[in-house]
């Protein structure tokens, strides 16, 4: 894939007004253009700047295009730090850049440099992968691990980014938690140091993440984790631009997971609406039950206003790595058995009574 670093170049500005949004429309150095999400902060500018006066902040900037696409820049205020055209060369040898598609296992890797424009181009790549098998689930606990490092033309470092698959159903999430995403400096033999940090990580995991898996299953989720999974699935069932089994498969999540439908009977309302008795009270549903549910979510339906993969990868990593609540009130009640839902096929799948 083609890619050049624009310094110091020259940019103009047009907007327009897209459903009643403002958006602005960038040229960089007479040659590139790109159209700016409404959302951004560049369009959101010309809300209270002319583009006149946004062009002369962004005019003097560096921009980098990869197939001519923007994928990051910065602006004519900026002295920090940016690679040589000869590292930046050096980055993409080694670490890569790839376009995502849809649907393409190989292209599904994570964007470790959050803020860059582009969703759809990766600097980056998977660096290794691992296999995990969690006995108590049989063939539903088969993992797979997986280490991707990233660059971008104004960061120092090499980004890591920690991804797990549940491989029966392609439920996935990214490890968010500190010890799963490090910074590893461009220095002399900076290749090796990303062997050294992957042997690491990935060692600390597999024996860290099968130990909580496998007692998940046994563990009972607290009313307030059944809420929130439920309100994620509202708001994608709701809100979600996709049809067909999408919406059939959260419409079924929820029928499983909201505490309301399975405990209404069991506890008074005031469980349900005072989220510090929500957080204290068992639910019906082991924790490995809705970490699979969310992670369902988040893989095979579309992010909206309300429900972002990222707010339930936060959640995942809460139960995953950091439930520290072990001896609360919820956490003494332990499931007798596996639950049915644990198994996608049932959950998903099968017939819900």
């Amino acid at each position: 894939m083609q890619h050049e670093l624009l310094r110091s170049v020259p940019v103009t500005i047009e907007g327009e007004l897209v459903d009643g949004k403002a958006v602005a429309v960038a040229t960089v150095n007479g040659t590139h253009q790109h159209r700016f999400d409404p959302r951004s902060r560049v369009s959101k500018a010309l809300e209270t700047t002319s583009p006149k006066d946004l062009a002369e902040r962004l005019s003097g900037g560096s921009y980098f295009f990869v197939d001519g696409e923007l994928v990051d820049f910065r602006d004519g205020n900026y002295h920090g730090f940016m690679h040589t055209d000869e590292s930046i060369q050096h980055l993409a040898d080694v670490l890569g850049i790839t376009r995502r598609v849809a649907g393409d296992e190989n292209t599904r890797g994570l964007r470790v440099h959050r803020n860059q424009i582009s969703r759809d181009i990766i600097l980056g790549k998977k660096w290794s992968d691992n296999g995990i098998q969690v006995p108590a689930y049989r063939e539903g606990g088969k993992f797979r691990t997986e280490l991707h490092f990233g660059w971008n033309p104004f960061v120092q470092t090499v980004n890591s980014a920690f991804m797990l698959w549940r491989l029966i159903c392609t439920n996935g999430m990214e490890g968010l938690t500190s010890f799963l995403n490090t910074r590893i400096p461009l220095i002399n033999r900076w290749e090796e140091h990303l062997d050294i940090a992957n042997r690491q990580i990935q060692n600390k995991v597999n024996s860290m993440v099968t130990q909580r898996l496998s007692a998940m299953g046994h563990e009972r989720a607290t009313v307030a984790e059944t809420m929130l999974v439920a309100q994620h699935a509202q708001a994608r069932l709701l809100n979600s631009p996709r049809r067909g089994d999408a919406l059939t498969r959260l419409s079924s999540i929820i029928d499983i997971v909201h505490p309301v439908l399975h405990l209404g009977s069991v506890y008074r309302s005031n469980v349900f609406e005072d989220k510090r008795l929500a957080e204290q009270m068992p639910a019906h549903l082991s924790t490995f039950d809705v970490f699979n549910m969310a992670s369902e979510i988040r893989t095979h339906s579309d992010e909206v206003e309300g429900s972002t993969g990222h707010a339930l990868d936060r959640f995942c990593n809460r139960i995953l790595f950091d439930r520290k609540d072990m001896t609360q009130a919820a956490s003494r009640y332990t499931m007798p058995q596996q639950s049915s839902f644990s198994d996608p096929d049932t959950a998903f799948f099968g017939l819900i009574h």
